[in-house]
């Protein structure tokens, strides 16, 4: 009896004690203070909610931030542990500064999947893969993959088999092979994952895996008590499915590294063109040098980790630009023609055409900032007691910024509800160069910011190029609202929003 009223004041303990922070918070910084709570739940619950009522996880955050523009911060919790989010450029600054203060929050909850990858990783480790990784994404090298977008892209599109446009299903089979042909190699590239496109599936365990961290209160309260052991405490149909789709992948991701580990063995003179030839290059031929050394469950989840990222984000931005072109008919008609004028009857799109391509660059960066891939960061945890100008953070409190908050600001944007692709210059850079440039940082900032972005700009322009050269778009009449939801990223669900005609 005593073990279960001890375990009842300490759930007690640990449901009150971020709500304390809040308040004292409250009390403290009044106006500058935005406050939301939920037991166990906290900011889960508040995207939950939205996504019900809204049909949007984000927009009652949104409206609450444009209705308390003075507020610097905005306090809540993330599980059992206070959240602190930054609404101002001017702390985004110096939290981007501090990173090597931070672990990062595993919203993944499966550790087997990308935890030991880049985009979780930290110190040491973390600099010796950016480091690794770091040529494949420099743009001179990122340019020779321009005709194979072209090409994946034209096949990708071609005979699409009804009035429908699968936005998403499309934009992720292209970038998925993009991907895996660019960074993995054409023989990976032409495997399937359980019969079909690994890409498709990817992404249908991105959206899944999202919505059931988002909006499944059961399993965020699993989440809070049970962290990674909650797949095997009374799962649920949608779990176990859920699980048994990461050990496929994993599977197939382990298969194909040991593949292409065997046929380097063999190899002595193979030239290393892609991100796995030189992983597995210095894992087999140099690991003895290495501080820390490489292993094999760090290149799978660094692999599964590249595929994530450059296949769901990107997918999304394209999806997300194909839908505000079906909605604005005229400004598809605009971008549209200056496609034409640029390309001046040449089928194969070149870097140098990506270059005049100045009003495609500026509505990307209006999508990007209407309806970031990332509303916010990662949350991050303190691993000291710090402090951002005159807020005190505590160590094991979590850390964010909302990348929303100051990108649909009139402060800095005028009309920032409205897509104007005259703010941006060809290089994606904003016109006027008195706006904070912290203001608008949709592949983050600093030591830490995406590794993939000139790849997924890239990638955006030519495939946006070739919708409209093949179709012109409009919003199917049937559905009367879209959905924007939280699935990890952020974008719309995956329905038919989109038709098409043939130009």
């Amino acid at each position: 009896m005593i073990y279960i009223i001890l375990g009842i004041l300490a759930l007690i303990y640990l449901i009150t004690q971020p709500l304390l922070v809040v308040i004292y918070f409250k009390i403290k910084y009044g106006k500058r203070v935005i406050i939301q709570y939920a037991p166990m739940l906290g900011l889960l619950r508040t995207l939950s909610q939205s996504r019900s009522i809204n049909g949007d996880a984000f927009e009652s955050l949104s409206i609450l931030i444009k209705n308390n523009r003075q507020a610097d911060i905005l306090v809540t919790n993330l599980l059992f542990r206070p959240m602190i989010v930054f609404l101002k450029p001017n702390y985004y600054r110096i939290f981007m500064q501090q990173y090597q203060d931070y672990s990062k929050f595993h919203m993944i909850v499966d550790k087997r999947l990308i935890s030991k990858g880049m985009l979780m990783e930290e110190g040491a480790k973390w600099k010796q893969q950016r480091n690794l990784l770091g040529a494949h994404f420099e743009y001179n090298k990122l340019i020779n993959l321009i005709p194979m977008i072209n090409d994946v892209a034209q096949k990708k599109l071609a005979n699409l088999p009804n009035e429908i446009f699968p936005a998403m299903n499309i934009a992720s089979s292209i970038t998925g092979e993009v991907v895996l042909k660019a960074f993995f190699g054409e023989d990976i590239a032409k495997l399937s994952l359980n019969g079909q496109d690994p890409s498709l599936c990817v992404t249908q365990l991105i959206t899944r895996f999202g919505q059931l961290i988002t909006e499944s209160r059961f399993f965020q309260i699993k989440r809070a008590l049970l962290e990674e052991k909650v797949f095997s405490v009374f799962p649920r149909k949608i779990e176990k499915d859920l699980y048994e789709l990461n050990t496929i992948m994993l599977d197939h991701m382990k298969k194909a590294i040991k593949s292409r580990m065997e046929k380097l063995k063999n190899c002595k003179n193979i030239e290393h063109q892609d991100y796995l030839d030189v992983y597995l290059d210095v894992y087999l031929n140099k690991n003895d040098s290495m501080n820390p050394p490489i292993t094999e469950d760090e290149i799978l989840q660094q692999s599964i980790t590249l595929y994530f990222a450059g296949t769901e984000t990107t997918a999304n931005l394209v999806t997300t630009a194909c839908y505000f072109l079906a909605e604005n008919q005229q400004l598809q008609e605009e971008v549209y023609q200056e496609i034409l004028g640029v390309l001046n009857g040449e089928q194969i799109i070149t870097a140098k055409h990506l270059q005049n391509l100045q009003k495609v660059t500026g509505f990307l960066m209006e999508c990007l900032r209407l309806k970031p891939v990332a509303p916010m960061l990662i949350s991050k945890q303190a691993q000291k007691d710090i402090y951002i100008n005159d807020i005190f953070i505590k160590k094991g409190w979590y850390v964010n910024y909302m990348v929303l908050s100051n990108a649909q600001n009139n402060k800095y944007f005028s009309n920032p509800t409205q897509i104007d692709i005259t703010r941006w210059k060809s290089d994606g850079t904003l016109n006027d160069s008195t706006i904070d440039p912290f203001a608008f940082v949709p592949f983050s900032a600093g030591g830490r910011n995406c590794i993939g972005q000139y790849l997924a700009i890239i990638e955006s322009k030519i495939v946006i190029s070739k919708i409209l050269l093949n179709y012109r778009l409009k919003l199917n009449e049937k559905i009367k609202r879209a959905e924007w939801i939280a699935k990890i990223t952020y974008g719309l669900s995956n329905q038919d929003y989109i038709k098409w005609e043939t130009r």
